[in-house]
This record gives C-alpha cells, sequence and structure tokens, in this order.
C-alpha cells in the first residue's frame, strides 16, 4: 500500500514524459592576454564567433561579425550577441545553442562574455549549461572548444599565471619548488592536478593530455618526473605529497598543516587496474568542473547572458527616453525590455529549481553521513566498554530482522564500517514490495563477511559465486549504471539476485552494489528488487 500521495502517484510519473531542466555543468572566469586590451578583446569576440558560426543554424548576419547586436532563430541552435560599449564600459556577451550529436532532446547552451571597465584588461566569463529531459543524466564534462582557442590566441590568464590546455612539465627543483609555492598561495583559486610520471620514462599514469585539454580553465595540470617529487615530500611531508605513479588533487586553500584527506590521492597501484586510470580522469573532469561553479560568484567573476542582455535594453530605454524619441520607439524599446525580464525570470527560475535538487541531494548525503558516524561511535563505545571490563571484543550481532521497519536499524548497528547505503537505497528499504526482509539481511550479512574478506585479501573471483540455494552475486554486465556517492560518481557494477526472469517485486531480489577501494567497504544503492530502467 502507497505511503503517501507521491508514492501512490510515481508509478503513473514513471510513464509521463519529463519536463526538460536546465543543468549548469561549468564555469570559466579569466582574464585575457596582451598589452593591447582593445586588440585581445577583438581577438577573443572573433575566436567567439568563428567557434559559434560552425555550430549555429544558419549562416551569421554580418552584424555578428561586426561585433553588434544581434538574433538568429534557427529552430534549436539559437545565436544571441549583445553589446554595451560607452565611456564607462565595453561588455559584448553571446549566447549560442547546440543540439547534442547523440542525445535527442540535450541542447547546450555555451554563454560567453568577453569586456569590462574602460581602459582595463578584458575579462571572459564563460557558463557551459544543458537542458535535458533525462532522469539520469550523466557526462564526462569538457570546456568547450572555444576556450580552447581563446588559451591559443589571445591567451588567457587566473591568478596571474597563464591558463594552458596542456600539462605543465616540471623540468628542474626549481620548477618544483616554484609548484610547491603555488600549492600553497592563498589566493590560488583553480585545483591542481599532479601526476607522478616513472624515471625510466615511461607514460604517465593517466592520459594527462586529455584531462588538460578537458579541464582548461577549470584546473591546472602538472607533469612532475618521480625525481622531483621528492621536494613535495620534503615540503609537505609523505601524507601530502604524491608519488610512485600517483595523481593528487591539491584544491583551493591547500597548506602544509592541512588535513591530507581533503586533498585526494590516487595511489600509483591502484591506477594500474584495469579501468581505474580512465576512472580516475573522469573523476577529475567532473571535479574541476563542480568546483567551477561552487567557488565562482554569479555576478561577480561570472556574468549570465541573461543580466547582460537585460541591462543593455534598460540602458538603450533610458538612452531613447533621454533623448526624447518617438513614442513608436519607446514603445518598441520598453516591449524588448519586458521580453528580456521575463526571459530572465524563466531562465533564474530554471536555475533555482536545479539548485534545489543539488542542496537535497546534498542534505541527503549529509543525513546519511550522520547516520554512518553514529553507528560506527555505537560499535566504538562497545569496544571500549568491552576493553574496560577485561572482556573480548563482542561478537553478538544483533537478531536478523524480519520487517523492513527494523531493517535500517539492524543495518546501522551490525556492520557499519563494512557495508554502507546511499542515501538513495535507505529510501527505497522504507516500506518496499519485496516480502522476505530475513533473506535481504543474510546478503547483507555475506556481504560484509565472505565478498568483504576476499576483496580484502585481493584474491579469488566473485563472479557467479553463490551466496546460498538459488541466490548468486554476479556483474550487472548491461545493468551496470553509474551513481553518485559522497560526491564522486561510481559504476554501479556487481548485484547480488535471484535465480529465472521473473521481476514480480515481491519475489524478485536485486542488491546493486560497488567495492570501494580505498576506504575497503561495500555501497549498496539499489534494493531490494529489479532496477526501473528506460527499459522497464
Amino acid at each position: 500500500m502507497a505511503t503517501s500521495f507521491a508514492d501512490a502517484l510515481t508509478p503513473l510519473a514513471r510513464t509521463m514524459p519529463r519536463a526538460a531542466r536546465s543543468i549548469e555543468i561549468l564555469r570559466v572566469s579569466a582574464q585575457l592576454d596582451g598589452d593591447g586590451f582593445d586588440a585581445s578583446a577583438n581577438r577573443a569576440r572573433a575566436a567567439v564567433l568563428k567557434w559559434a558560426s560552425k555550430r549555429a543554424g544558419a549562416v551569421l548576419p554580418k552584424d555578428a561579425w561586426e561585433q553588434r547586436d544581434f538574433d538568429l532563430m534557427a529552430g534549436g541552435r539559437n545565436s544571441t550577441a549583445v553589446r554595451i560599449s560607452n565611456d564607462e564600459m565595453d561588455l559584448w556577451a553571446l549566447r549560442a545553442e547546440d543540439p547534442d550529436k547523440t542525445v535527442a532532446g540535450r541542447i547546450w547552451s555555451t554563454e560567453v562574455v568577453i569586456g569590462g571597465e574602460a581602459g582595463k584588461r578584458p575579462h571572459l566569463s564563460l557558463r557551459l549549461i544543458v537542458s535535458t529531459n533525462e532522469a539520469d543524466f550523466r557526462i564526462e564534462p569538457h570546456v568547450p572548444g572555444t576556450v580552447l582557442q581563446m588559451i591559443e590566441a589571445p591567451g588567457l590568464i587566473r591568478g596571474a599565471r597563464p591558463l594552458l590546455a596542456v600539462p605543465r612539465l616540471i623540468q628542474s627543483e626549481n620548477d618544483a619548488e616554484d609548484l610547491c609555492d603555488h600549492l600553497e598561495d592563498p589566493d590560488r583559486r583553480l585545483p591542481v592536478f599532479v601526476i607522478v610520471t616513472p624515471d625510466d620514462g615511461g607514460p604517465p599514469p593517466i592520459n594527462d593530455v586529455e584531462l588538460a585539454k578537458a579541464t582548461a580553465g577549470l584546473a591546472r595540470v602538472v607533469r612532475i618526473p618521480e625525481a622531483f617529487s621528492r621536494v613535495l615530500t620534503n615540503r609537505f611531508g609523505r601524507y601530502r605529497s604524491v608519488f610512485n605513479g600517483g595523481v593528487r588533487v591539491y584544491m583551493a586553500g591547500f597548506s602544509a598543516a592541512d588535513d591530507p584527506y581533503g586533498h585526494r590521492l590516487f595511489l600509483g597501484d591502484a591506477l594500474r587496474i584495469a579501468g581505474a586510470a580512465n576512472a580516475c580522469v573522469n573523476w577529475l573532469r567532473t571535479v574541476a568542473a563542480d568546483t567551477s561553479i561552487a567557488t565562482t560568484r554569479l555576478g561577480k567573476e561570472v556574468l549570465e547572458f541573461s543580466s547582460v542582455r537585460t541591462a543593455s535594453h534598460r540602458i538603450k530605454a533610458q538612452d531613447k527616453s533621454d533623448r526624447a524619441a518617438p513614442d513608436a520607439e519607446l514603445l518598441e524599446t520598453a516591449q524588448q525590455l519586458i521580453d528580456s525580464l521575463e526571459k530572465q525570470i524563466v531562465e533564474k527560475t530554471g536555475e533555482i529549481d536545479a539548485y534545489l535538487d543539488l542542496s537535497e541531494a546534498s542534505e541527503a548525503r549529509a543525513l546519511a553521513a550522520e547516520q554512518e558516524n553514529r553507528a560506527l561511535l555505537f560499535k566504538v563505545k562497545q569496544l571500549k566498554e568491552a576493553l574496560a571490563k577485561g572482556g573480548e571484543t563482542p561478537t553478538l550481532e544483533p537478531p536478523m530482522p524480519l520487517v523492513w521497519g527494523d531493517f535500517l536499524d539492524w543495518f546501522d548497528n551490525t556492520y557499519p564500517d563494512r557495508v554502507l547505503m546511499t542515501p538513495a537505497a535507505r529510501r527505497m528499504v522504507k516500506s518496499p514490495e519485496y516480502e522476505n526482509v530475513e533473506l535481504v539481511a543474510r546478503v547483507v550479512t555475506w556481504l560484509a563477511t565472505v565478498q568483504h574478506e576476499i576483496r580484502q585479501a585481493g584474491g579469488g573471483s566473485l563472479r557467479d559465486m553463490p551466496v546460498e540455494s538459488g541466490i548468486l552475486n554476479s556483474p550487472c554486465g548491461g545493468d551496470t549504471y553509474r551513481a553518485e556517492w559522497k560526491g564522486r560518481s561510481y559504476d554501479l557494477d556487481w548485484h547480488v539476485k535471484t535465480g529465472g526472469n521473473s521481476r514480480d517485486p515481491k519475489r524478485c531480489l536485486r542488491i546493486y552494489y560497488f567495492w570501494e577501494p580505498e576506504l575497503q567497504q561495500t555501497v549498496i544503492d539499489h534494493l531490494p528488487s529489479h532496477r526501473h530502467t528506460n527499459a522497464t
């Protein structure tokens, strides 16, 4: 029985088309290089127009190439630009739409603003936004090609250092010391990805060329030979360094006294496992994109196209009012301003909805982490009490739950250091249709004992391993999917399942999970029945 009105509508909602939503993917904030400010701005605008012309649905008008206002409506490939130019400022803003080449209904929008106060170094701000109705939207972020063009000419600067689209090569101890200075710079805003290469001249552990290109303007990618990595170890200590073919993320605010676990380290041995290097690159790309949104402020470092367009219409309306233009002309300008404000409201509403979704996901992660922390503290208390009494470590586990109302309490108090659940999985066990609660608990016990010990030992195959009669542990194969857990993306590539082809939610058992190698934990994302996908 449905427990709420929302639950009652869930099966119907799965059959209804989803409304399109706008998702901001990344932001770039930089200054243009070059001593001639006007020349640099003109070059940058020309580069953006050349890039946009290849994606536009028609030939860009003459006004576009003369860097003036224009509108090109081409059904999903619309391009629009406005320019504010007076004694105080020169600002040019463009918004270009581009349908995805492989996914129907997915439309990319790139917003570029170039310019600033008169007589000062021009500023670049860029936003990449996607409109989609996909229920499970996942991508590997990559900056638009126009960023790479502007890095090439006229050049981009962030924090007095040039931005690169290739890895920076550390070739001496002085270079390594300069890197250390940069990592500790309190004014640094971009994350730095440091990749250690072997002394024998072998390739880097990950494709850092691809990474540098994808994250140009979002992060700095540095390639350092093993011989010079000792400079980082001497400066920061082993726990904050990177070595032996590893990769480390140094987030903004790093110092030699910082918590090392806030700056993720990928060990060289782990990167040599099949698929680990690609997963590392994808994770770094996502971190760079997410960080660019979290650390740049709209209206400050990055300007929205809609706000520049509205400001342009407001200035034009004021100018025509000051020179007493004809009523018809004033009315037309006023209508343009109203239309611009209405579009801005619609765009803002969509952004607010997206931010609310992110906020809800963050709150769910925080609640799950709090529950995990309480469960671990309970285990620690048990151990301390046993040690104080001089007894042995308690081994008696709570009795198996027989009803779903007892399952979460049992789960949290039994193996909190070995098996965890994502917030989504926790919601699924509140009142599912699947009937055999005790069987699910026995599977969790298997994951926390047999499976856990095999993983830790690093040997033995888990493929099609029997959990008990009629229950197998198998790779997901074509059912593999990606999910977020504690801010990272993982492949859900294993599941425990009942045999046969039944999809009856009362009897069909499916527990989808992944192994977290760093923490040596199993994380369950979906249970206790088969996942609903686009095919089902």
